[in-house]
């Protein structure tokens, strides 16, 4: 039955709560919760036929979930116009069902499963876990760390009643903890770059149809040379000299990987560490130990012609106050509205502070990185036409006795950040860290500069997913579209929590 079908019919009936127009039926659904709306199906054959309205289901997934900004889960960034009525009435229902439970004070796991990263790994540290973006929401990586001696890369598939590793590939740790690198484009055929031997830095995919894990990790390409990888995004590689000159290069690795350009801080504050970066369009913004730094991407002729690699020059720069900063993650809000006008959306920013080298208070403090608005899409980034006010906004400060070093202890996603909070439970302000009896994985909706949640159900600030005695959990990633977490245990353990 079409719309107008149901209007005539509605219109030669008596006067009755179905005879009321259906733009002001439709108004009145947006403002009920989405259980509200599925009842009245119930009641009648015309609001079963209007409930199952296409045309009711595009407004209510924009309305309710996307002008929310609420993740939704297996959507892959699907179009609403090839969506049938049924499938916009369950990507709406499932991203409301799962922001519900994921903003509840003590969010209640559907799924709990526990899995080792392999029985025959001996002293195993699994030190980095991410989720592969897109792809159905099914993967996830570990790379576990055994005797200190090798590191051994594993894609795990989670969707199996128990998780099977499908991918396997065993390389020797001379890279740290910046060894393997996740693209963030699904559509790449580069999915990770690794620092696979103490003097090559390879791009690999992955063959997800092999029966072998030990064949399903494919070479793509490889650039000579000792160095520390920190993005892969698309054809784009990004990566430090592990040296005191510091300089950041800008790969294309789309065909033969070439130096496209060398990023260069008068300041020399790049002899340290990067912290975290974020590229999009022909920008790229770093952030060092103590300074965030924005810079163009695109190569620029000089008038004086010099040999060598073209080099680019921070465009803005802040410096941070703070004495020591353990960790950083910064994250991109997802912003549909920004995305529709496009322009730049607001970037989260979450520093693990501490006042000494010996100990002293931890803070995370959350900032964010605000869109300039007077940027001006589609121009070449330029010293006149910043993406962004490099000063960061600071919104809030949360207190974290987090104390273990992994830079995988937080983690910041689609607007929440997720910690391994150490703690005694009896104690209600600080603690001695040798005291430590309790491991909470907590969690806090974000806000926004203006103090508001960035989506009108993340009414709860806090929560906490779950909890042990000691502390055995060592890292943590979350993918909020799909609802999952996992956490690594210093035994070589991984959890895996789901929310929907």
């Amino acid at each position: 039955m079409d719309e107008l079908t149901i209007g005539s019919h509605i219109r030669d009936r008596s006067p009755s709560l179905d005879t009321i127009p259906l733009d002001i039926l439709f108004d009145i659904f947006q403002l009920l919760p989405i259980q509200s709306v599925l009842a009245l199906r119930q009641t009648s054959k015309s609001f079963d036929a209007i409930t199952r309205l296409r045309s009711l289901w595009v407004l209510l997934l924009r309305t309710l979930v996307q002008e929310q900004n609420i993740p939704i889960p297996y959507f892959d960034e699907k179009s609403p116009e090839s969506l049938s009525a049924s499938e916009l009435e369950r990507f709406t229902c499932r991203a409301l069902a799962l922001r519900i439970n994921w903003t509840n004070p003590n969010p209640n796991p559907k799924r709990e499963i526990r899995f080792q990263v392999g029985a025959a790994v001996k002293d195993p540290d699994v030190f980095f876990l991410e989720f592969l973006p897109g792809r159905g929401n099914r993967w996830l990586v570990s790379v576990t760390s055994e005797a200190f001696r090798k590191c051994i890369v594993q894609c795990w598939d989670l969707t199996a009643l128990q998780p099977v590793c499908i991918a396997k590939l065993t390389y020797t740790n001379g890279g740290g903890n910046n060894s393997v690198i996740i693209n963030n484009d699904p559509s790449s055929p580069a999915i990770m770059a690794i620092q696979s031997k103490p003097a090559v830095t390879e791009t690999v995919t992955i063959d997800f149809e092999e029966k072998d894990p030990e064949s399903a990790f494919v070479p793509l390409s490889a650039i000579d040379g000792r160095r520390e990888i920190h993005l892969l995004s698309g054809s784009t590689l990004v990566t430090k000299n592990p040296t005191l000159d510091g300089k950041v290069s800008i790969w294309d690795i789309s065909d033969q990987p070439y130096e496209k350009i060398q990023l260069m801080s008068p300041s020399l504050l790049q002899e340290y560490d990067c912290s975290a970066m974020h590229l999009c369009d022909d920008y790229l913004i770093i952030f060092f130990i103590w300074t965030v730094e924005l810079y163009s991407t695109i190569p620029r002729p000089t008038n004086i012609a010099t040999p060598g690699v073209p080099i680019s020059y921070p465009l803005a720069q802040y410096s941070f106050q703070y004495q020591i900063i353990d960790n950083v993650n910064m994250s991109k809000q997802v912003s549909w509205h920004a995305a529709r006008l496009h322009r730049p959306s607001p970037i989260n920013i979450v520093i693990r502070a501490r006042t000494t080298y010996l100990g002293g208070e931890h803070t995370l403090h959350h900032f964010v990185l605000d869109p300039n608005p007077s940027y001006v899409p589609g121009m070449e980034t330029s010293l006149y036409n910043l993406p962004y006010l490099v000063q960061p906004t600071l919104v809030q400060t949360i207190y974290s006795p987090v104390w273990s070093e992994p830079r995988s202890a937080v983690a910041l996603g689609h607007d929440t950040v997720l910690l391994l909070d150490n703690h005694d439970p009896d104690e209600d302000h600080g603690m001695e860290y040798r005291d430590l009896q309790h491991q909470q994985l907590a969690g806090r909706i974000l806000t926004t500069t203006g103090g508001s949640p960035t989506s009108q159900h993340g009414s709860h600030r806090s929560m906490a997913f779950s909890a042990q005695a000691g502390n055995y959990w060592n890292g943590a990633a979350m993918d909020e579209e799909s609802g999952r977490i996992v956490v690594s245990g210093v035994e070589g353990t991984i959890t895996l929590f789901e929310y929907i």
